[in-house]
């Protein structure tokens, strides 16, 4: 699907092998800004090759393009146990929603999101869901300003404590219950 924004043109594609190496890049120095704004969700360290590699087998990782560069990545889910718990089949889960520094400021991250809730309305989701940092409250006002509310929260053995939201696709499913 193509996304148009400040006269310049978007692609969101299914990663393949060849872009690993510069999904981990991105990767890493999102993971290097988070640290500094004191978000430790991703931990100290980017994802490793083979952690990408493993994500892109699994289809759930996407790469935003603009002319022919990857300015973003992220990754789609169909369930998320880890954070969601059991759940119907009512949602698409998001993470990993990085864009390149260079790309800051070029609505690479709003057009993300509005593609992610496009594809969870297509593929029968009434939701969809991500998750953040519950400290990282520019963050968290980021994905309330882009119709996302907090439905909960969930704080794991670590210590760390992450903000469940959702935005609702505008497909509704009657018969499940959210």
């Amino acid at each position: 699907m193509k996304l148009m924004q400040r006269n310049t043109e978007m692609q969101v594609v299914k990663a393949t092998v060849g872009y690993a190496a510069e999904i981990v890049s991105v990767l890493t120095d999102a993971t290097k800004y988070k640290l500094q704004r004191g978000d430790f969700a991703w931990g100290s360290r980017g994802p490793s090759e083979q952690e990408v590699l493993e994500q892109i087998n699994r289809d759930e990782m996407y790469v935003v393009l603009s002319d022919c560069d990857v300015v973003g990545t992220f990754r789609l889910q169909w369930d998320d146990e880890h954070y969601w718990g059991k759940q119907p089949p009512v949602a698409a889960y998001m993470h990993g929603l990085a864009v390149k520094e260079s790309a800051h400021g070029k609505a690479v991250g709003a057009n993300v999101l509005t593609w992610t809730v496009q594809e969870a309305a297509r593929q029968g989701r009434q939701y969809l869901r991500l998750d953040c940092d519950e400290k990282n409250f520019a963050l968290c006002r980021y994905y309330e300003r882009r119709g996302f509310i907090q439905v909960g929260e969930r704080a794991l053995q670590s210590g760390y404590v992450a903000a469940l939201y959702q935005c609702e696709t505008g497909l509704k499913n009657e018969s499940a219950a959210a």
